[in-house]
């Protein structure tokens, strides 16, 4: 019965972030205007968007590591967002892309100075999923959003299908006014 639960809330998670990703990736291809996010604003290093209105509307932030490694790996798109989605009552739902598939033996995680979240990997899911983490225990993602208000970097790592480990450095700076402006715009 746990797992079942587990699966669903699985299948919440991706279809949420994979909506959202669609949007962001709408968005950059130049579709209609009202399919695309809006951008609510750029702060340093982070920019807060929303999609979609009424219970449907979401809002995130987003950033792109300033530092992978190992250099020259190959890699599609790799970011970090944050997400609120008020109409499902989730807040600060952590999520990243990594740019390639995950290893099934990957245990993913992030550090924020000597705080260290574990993650998961979509990998039992298949197709996108793959390539997609999230927190482990969805109780951090509170302490994960207040650790990164209070740092300067966060660390990613994590292992593709290939067994290739990588180490993702994204910079904080302007998180905090980033996650203001979604808590403002998605009450």
């Amino acid at each position: 019965m746990r797992v079942i639960q587990l699966s669903k809330e699985l299948t919440k998670k991706l279809f949420a972030t994979l909506t959202i990703a669609g949007a962001v990736l709408a968005g950059s291809a130049g579709l209609a205007a009202a399919a695309e996010p809006s951008l609510l604003g750029k702060f340093n290093d982070w920019s807060a968007y929303t999609y979609g209105s009424g219970s449907s509307r979401i809002c995130y932030v987003l950033s792109e590591p300033k530092e992978m490694q190992p250099r020259g790996a190959a890699r599609g798109d790799v970011y970090l967002m944050v997400t609120h989605r008020p109409g499902q009552n989730v807040r600060n739902e952590i999520s990243m892309r990594i740019g390639y598939p995950f290893s099934d033996r990957s245990r993913p995680f992030a550090q924020i100075g000597s705080d260290k979240f574990q993650m998961f990997s979509g990998v039992r899911e298949g197709g996108e999923n793959r390539f997609w983490a999230w927190l482990e225990d969805t109780s951090d993602e509170g302490r994960m959003a207040s650790a990164m208000r209070r740092g300067s970097t966060l660390i990613i790592k994590g292992t593709s299908e290939r067994g290739t480990l990588t180490t993702d450095r994204y910079s904080l700076s302007g998180i905090t006014a980033a996650l203001n402006k979604i808590d403002d715009s998605c009450r």
